[in-house]
């Protein structure tokens, strides 16, 4: 099995969390997050080879000490599911692919790897079956683990979940929903984060939650109301 993380610019990254964050401190917090999920990720023994997609630098550094394979995004497409594609287009052409690939997301910091051996238990080294974990609130894909031979096509974005599921009953492919709190718990906006938070969790996400302790970003958003949320990114100058 194959497990492929792709990871947008890190600058680029969590920008609903604009409101709440500064740019330094959402690359920062999504680096952290990364490194959390690739703790995990790399403790799955399931797993024959991790597969970053990134074209940031971090990522190549990320890549070098958890021992995984980084192949540069720009290479493979322009959004998400083109990258995908030609990423499991790529994969298929080995002279040995993978049975199975799993597809994760980086803003994850609370997922585990018993978690992910749980959601590979379920699909059971099937020939033609999808396995999905979604988010709590049940429209999103965060996790797709699905034969390589059989795939389905990709369609991240709203209401991902009921588009997978559309894709897998064309090909008549059963496919079952996974729920994890871990696995559901991804970081986009500032609620997100603040639940985070508040739940003061230590065992999962260590890095994650020592930068958000050590930044003051904990502190801050507890303290905060949403208005004053507002005002903590600076006015950007536009410059003629």
């Amino acid at each position: 099995m194959w497990l492929i993380l792709p990871l947008k610019d890190f600058v680029k990254a969590k920008q609903r969390l604009s409101g709440c964050l500064s740019i330094s401190e959402r690359r920062a917090l999504f680096q952290r997050m990364v490194e959390d999920v690739l703790a995990q990720l790399s403790a799955v023994d399931e797993v024959d080879q991790l597969l970053i997609v990134s074209d940031d630098p971090a990522a190549h550094l990320l890549a070098e000490h958890f021992h995984a394979l980084c192949w540069p995004e720009s290479q493979l497409g322009s959004g998400l599911n083109a990258v995908l594609e030609a990423t499991l287009d790529r994969i298929s052409s080995l002279d040995k692919p993978p049975q199975h690939v799993m597809i994760v997301h980086g803003d994850l910091p609370l997922l585990s790897a018993a978690e992910l051996r749980d959601l590979i238990a379920v699909q059971g080294g099937a020939s033609e079956q999808v396995v999905i974990a979604t988010d709590r609130h049940g429209g999103g894909s965060n996790v797709v683990l699905m034969p390589l031979a059989s795939r389905i096509r990709l369609r991240y974005g709203e209401g991902s979940l009921a588009a997978h599921t559309a894709e897998a009953a064309a090909r008549s492919l059963p496919l079952q929903v996974f729920h994890a709190p871990g696995l559901a718990n991804d970081i986009d906006t500032r609620e997100d984060l603040l639940a985070l938070v508040s739940a003061g969790t230590s065992n999962r996400a260590p890095q994650t939650m020592r930068y958000l302790s050590e930044s003051g970003i904990a502190r801050r958003l507890l303290q905060m109301n949403p208005r004053e949320c507002a005002a903590v990114e600076p006015p950007r100058v536009v410059r003629s």
